[in-house]
């Protein structure tokens, strides 16, 4: 499913609207600042129309690159989580509501950054994806946006700040798969049928458990039985339910431990098993599936870091 649109979009007003001359603009008016010098010294009325028609020319294009931002609707789009050191995008949505076709359009974090100019037609939107590289675990939330332009001619450079609430969870970087971590598993960790993983090998029938797959049961032998029977396979990998305990972890670092953790619930996942999170003063209780797997990683992430001096 597609991420919907959270927030209202800012709109660019006349108000929220910058304007300066670009380099190229500045070279534009030393030029015509030599034209009329000339114009003058020479008494030249071609040299005084000539400068005077750029003049025009100048003033026209200042208007235009003003009017090529003024109500422009800016929003955002929810980030996806990262793992720290990957990085992270941030979806920014700019949106065209009137008739007036819009052109070169930039979104991003400097008024002279490098992200491709787009041309955005009536009644449509354009999706800019800044990226921003992520070096430790928590919350990523830069402050603000600049869209700008330098339609028509390049002369001026309209730009507008926006701030939106971007954010994008971190997650901790996590340890190496072959490192050796403790496993706990937890105590009554009898597992359904449901969440057993077939085989390959037909192994028999029994006698149906609630929570068995519908594609499990043996429908022929239920027709000539009273009771439902299920298929059985041999080989099946059963899930088990383990505890990820942080008292469990030798390493003394917080960061190494959550790093720990983040490979053991990634592991666990990825087995298919169902499995809870503890570390101090908070826990998940046992699940799986992706929801699961996200609020493990939230709780790792969002983990109070060490105050300094603290063991």
């Amino acid at each position: 499913m597609p991420p919907d649109h959270t927030t209202h979009p800012v709109e660019l007003g006349i108000q929220r609207i910058y304007i300066l001359p670009s380099k190229t603009g500045a070279a534009y008016a030393i030029l015509l600042v030599i034209l009329l010098l000339i114009s003058i010294n020479y008494n030249n009325p071609p040299g005084y129309l000539l400068t005077f028609l750029l003049t025009g020319l100048g003033l026209v294009s200042l208007f235009h690159t003003h009017r090529g931002l003024s109500g422009l609707l800016v929003n955002h789009v929810p980030s996806t989580p990262v793992f720290a050191g990957d990085r992270a995008q941030f979806p920014i949505i700019v949106a065209n509501p009137g008739r007036r076709h819009r052109y070169a359009i930039q979104a991003g974090w400097t008024r002279t950054g490098d992200a491709p100019l787009m041309d955005i037609p009536p009644m449509a939107e354009a999706t800019f994806h800044l990226g921003l590289q992520t070096k430790t675990r928590g919350e990523l939330r830069p402050k603000r946006v600049v869209v700008t332009t330098i339609f028509p001619l390049g002369l001026f450079r309209a730009w507008s700040w926006v701030e939106l609430p971007l954010r994008c969870l971190v997650y901790p970087t996590p340890a190496p798969a072959a490192l050796p971590v403790p496993v706990t598993a937890a105590s009554g960790s009898a597992v359904s049928p449901a969440q057993r993983k077939d085989g390959d090998e037909f192994d028999g029938l029994r006698t149906y458990q609630p929570g068995d797959s519908l594609r499990r049961i043996a429908w022929k032998a239920v027709a000539r039985r009273t009771e439902l029977i299920s298929k059985d396979y041999a080989g099946a990998a059963e899930s088990r339910e383990i505890l990820l305990d942080w008292d469990d972890l030798p390493e003394e670092d917080v960061e190494v431990r959550l790093a720990q953790l983040c490979r053991l619930v990634l592991d666990a996942e990825a087995a298919g098993n169902i499995y809870s999170l503890r570390v101090p003063g908070q826990r998940i209780i046992a699940g799986s599936g992706l929801r699961h797997l996200h609020a493990c990683l939230t709780l790792l992430a969002l983990f109070p870091a060490p105050s300094r001096g603290s063991p």
